[in-house]
């Protein structure tokens, strides 16, 4: 069978643990070839080949619905469920989607770009079905790194408490994106090296596998002599029954007796359970096999003989690998400065800062909220905490930047990575809103760097600020230059260039745009200013006023969701204090995103060079 020609996971009722495992390998080489091509999400999909095959096979889909936690680890469902063809378009725009998409297929019956969202989504999918007296399974699938977050411990609370067929399935892999940390973690650690167990355990699957005819019915027949023997050699399994799930663990998820034997012991239970399963991230592709940095979790094209990645020609550096270049050097001056991440070490190219200064490096796993305060409570102390979060993550901390770290005015320096358009991971992860959902909040400050020595000034200014502070940057490469720093007036904005007839106001990435646009309308005899935006808030007000009591057209050009924009705020600021200047506003419409290349989605949007040019000739008169 080709792997395209799959239509649908009927197929595999029938197929016996072999065929499925050359199966396997076929989608594995079939991941690995197309993922090089267009990028994506490929270590988490290796490594849960085995698994997803065995629940299609178990479970009636779309009749059962299986919810994938964050849904990037969903490739291998997509092939099983039709959609091998579209792999060649991965993530591109009107492609096929890097997550589950419920407008892709009746198999998707739930969508998320965050993590440890599939519980909650799956008690209300259970209850739902309770209410409605039907009868199917419900199946979330969550991943080790996922299960450390809070949203994930308050479904299991709720989950525990119900007395209704749920099953959850823990993809243990060792790994979130980078290693994981924490408590759950290290009683998962002890549970997979809990020698005495699974060599019991082993020994007994392999003494009764070899009785003819009758081996295999007794292993699966001795269920409560098992539990007796994880009761005596493993307490840590018990974590999960104290919640009030039954818990089967830990298993081979790559052994698929093993793994069908549970899924259908599960299937027949009628109160809520876990089923531990072991997997190894990154399984049939040595390179990801070997990666413990968390480099093959999300990785662009590259050359899958020799692992290589197809990185542009050129010496650019991303922001991530700035600012972080810039953290480190400043913290060899400031002992006070420490460097927080919500387990986005790799991600955000802290690993640099994690080697120099271990003691002062703090990987809190997947928990935005949890690493916000206590940044809150070491700011309080006297610390100097950076925060590196993904604009889309800093979302789910939001009650903490207001609650705790801006009502108490404390130094918190939050470094917010992925500003703007994103590209290939489309809406669940568009780094659009953070302007609007941090601008009205007091005593914030939002920064937005043109270059690597206003970013470096950046930091410098906000770590001596006493103030929370934000700064805003892409994922985008820029040159990198060392420069010393210096403080910035928070609040000041810089005019690159005067104009006759207009101004036009923007910041980030866009601020080069800017230029371009300027001189493009010079060919066309308009005299147009550039005004660098570099404090999102507070604004510039004297530099505002000036330009307003010219009268002349002002235009905001920015890289963010419209509700809420610099380019709002601005509006407000004229019409509050009388003024009648045109002020224009390009930004993102109210909408969400898709996935793309973020030059095309820009233009889509059209804010690129040429669109904006013409709107602005068109406003001006030809």
């Amino acid at each position: 069978m080709r792997i395209e020609d799959i239509k649908n996971p009927k197929f595999l009722k029938n197929m016996k643990p072999k065929e499925l495992e050359r199966l396997s390998a076929e989608i594995r080489e079939f991941l690995v070839d197309s993922v090089s091509k267009t990028g994506g999400h490929l270590s988490s999909n290796l490594g849960i080949v085995d698994l997803t095959l065995a629940i299609h096979k178990v479970f009636d889909t779309p009749k059962d619905k299986i919810i994938f936690d964050v849904g990037h680890q969903a490739y291998t469902h997509k092939i099983l469920t039709g959609r091998a063809e579209e792999f060649k378009n991965l993530r591109q725009y009107n492609g096929l989607s890097g997550f589950q998409k419920r407008a892709e297929s009746v198999y998707d019956c739930y969508e998320a770009g965050h993590s440890s969202t599939s519980l909650s989504a799956a008690t209300g999918f259970a209850l739902a079905r309770d209410m409605d007296k039907k009868k199917y399974n419900v199946v979330a699938v969550i991943g080790d790194g996922s299960i450390g977050n809070g949203l994930a411990y308050e479904a299991l609370n709720h989950i525990g408490s119900l007395d209704t067929k749920l099953i959850v399935i823990l993809n243990d892999n060792e790994m979130s994106i980078s290693e994981n940390v924490g408590a759950l973690h290290n009683t998962l650690d002890k549970i997979r090296s809990n020698f005495k167990y699974n060599s019991a355990k082993k020994g007994t699957k392999s003494t009764l596998n070899k009785i003819p005819g009758v081996g295999k019915h007794l292993y699966k027949g001795i269920k409560l002599v098992k539990e007796s023997v994880k009761k005596i050699y493993m307490k840590e399994g018990y974590l999960f029954e104290e919640f009030g799930l039954n818990y089967y663990g830990p298993i081979n998820g790559h052994d698929y007796d093993e793994l069908i034997m549970y899924l259908e012991m599960a299937k027949k239970e009628t109160r809520p359970v876990l089923i531990h399963v072991i997997t190894e991230k990154g399984k049939g592709y040595k390179y990801a096999e070997e990666d413990k940095t968390g480099t093959w979790h999300g990785i662009g094209k590259f050359d899958k003989e020799t692992g290589k990645a197809i990185k542009p020609d050129d010496d650019k550096i991303s922001w991530s690998e700035t600012i972080s270049k810039q953290l480190i050097d400043l913290a060899e001056k400031d002992e006070e400065i420490v460097a927080i991440t919500p387990a986005m070490a790799n991600g955000a190219k802290l690993n640099g800062f994690k080697e120099k200064y271990p003691k002062r490096f703090i990987d809190v796993g997947i928990a935005e909220e949890h690493a916000l305060v206590m940044a809150n409570s070491m700011a309080l102390c006297g610390k100097k905490p950076f925060v590196s979060i993904y604009s889309t993550f800093l979302q789910r901390g939001y009650d903490q930047v207001q609650q705790d770290i801006a009502r108490m005015n404390t130094n918190v320096v939050i470094g917010i990575d992925r500003a703007g358009i994103v590209g290939e991971d489309g809406e669940t992860h568009q780094g659009i809103y953070d302007i609007s959902y941090l601008s009205h909040i007091p005593n914030m400050v939002i920064m937005a760097p043109k270059d690597s020595i206003e970013s470096g000034n950046m930091l410098y200014t906000a770590f001596n600020s006493n103030k929370p502070c934000a700064i805003r940057y892409s994922r985008n490469r820029i040159n990198y230059e060392v420069s010393n720093y210096e403080k910035i007036q928070i609040g000041s904005w810089e005019e690159l260039r005067k104009g006759l007839d207009g101004t036009i106001i923007s910041y980030g990435d866009f601020l080069e745009n800017a230029v371009s646009i300027s001189k493009e309308l010079f060919r066309h005899k308009y005299s147009i200013g550039v005004v660098n935006a570099r404090f999102i808030k507070p604004i510039d007000t004297n530099l505002f006023e000036s330009l307003l009591s010219k009268g002349k057209p002002i235009f905001i050009y920015e890289e963010s969701a419209i509700i809420g924009s610099l380019g709002q705020m601005l509006c407000a600021y004229a019409s509050n204090h009388g003024y009648n200047t045109p002020i224009y506003t390009f930004a993102i419409k109210d909408k969400f995103i898709v996935q793309g290349k973020c030059d095309i989605i820009i233009k889509k949007l059209e804010l690129d060079v040429n669109s904006v040019t013409q709107k602005i000739r068109d406003i001006l008169g030809g």
